[in-house]
């Protein structure tokens, strides 16, 4: 006899975390990032249970995902996360879904799509502060912000936000956070005073999430917390659930 197994997902406890979540971090707005297919939970479930709980926005790496979840009826913000020069991104503005942009050739090409599209881009201007996986390095930023103004200017975009990823947030203690706090918070002086009004500045991943509350600024980006999932040294706090229960038949 084969075996069976079946992995059974709760849009309850996903839905419980997030309103956890909602209240761990008080004022800031928070995203449901439910890339990879909402980490295997599925990403359409995951996001209206998600959306349920009080998320404000939500968070894919790739524009055919922000697409797919235009296409199923969620009206609520998108943020694709990963900026490639060919992605769909004309579609993507027309469609309200923000850009994520990391060097002056991506806002070039995204300005374009906006003029094909009629209406401005919705920009979030990505920073390396030392995780070296995407954004504009300390040398490039400055080129970034004045190309990204320039767009504005024009009316081809609105810088919406500012934002980088945290590589040891899940090992307290460890001294790349403090370097990267403080390089993000450099980047985002430099931005203002060259004349960016970012709504929204965004740092925090999901042990970020639970455990620095410096990090959080605007809004908070949480992905495995979500399905009630960490990285951080003993896992997840209890007042998270995980979301998914695997089962199989001993034969």
């Amino acid at each position: 006899m084969d075996g069976h197994q079946e992995a059974l997902i709760d849009v309850g406890a996903i839905k419980d975390n997030v309103s956890a979540l909602v209240k761990h971090v008080g004022g800031a707005q928070l995203m449901a990032v439910v890339k990879s297919d909402g980490y295997g939970h599925g990403m359409i479930p995951s996001a209206a249970a998600a959306l349920a709980g009080g998320a404000d926005w939500l968070g894919v790496v790739h524009v055919g995902d922000a697409l797919a979840l235009r296409d199923a009826g969620f009206t609520a913000p998108v943020l694709c996360l990963l900026a490639v020069a060919d992605a769909p991104h004309e579609e993507a503005i027309r469609r309200d879904v923000d850009l994520s942009a990391s060097s002056a050739a991506v806002i070039a090409t995204i300005a374009a799509a906006a003029r094909r599209a009629g209406r401005p881009a919705r920009l979030h201007l990505k920073i390396d502060t030392g995780m070296a996986r995407g954004g504009a390095t300390e040398g490039e930023w400055p080129g970034l912000v004045r190309a990204a103004l320039d767009a504005e200017a024009a009316g081809d975009a609105r810088i919406i936000g500012i934002w980088s990823h945290l590589a040891c947030a899940d090992i307290p203690g460890h001294p790349s956070i403090v370097a990267q706090l403080e390089a993000f918070r450099g980047a985002v002086r430099l931005a203002e005073a060259a004349g960016a009004r970012p709504q929204l500045r965004h740092l925090a991943n999901t042990p970020a999430t639970l455990t620095l509350p410096d990090t959080w600024f605007d809004l908070v980006r949480s992905g495995g917390a979500v399905v009630g999932l960490s990285t951080l040294p003993g896992g997840a706090p209890d007042w998270l659930r995980p979301a998914m229960t695997v089962r199989t038949q001993l034969i």
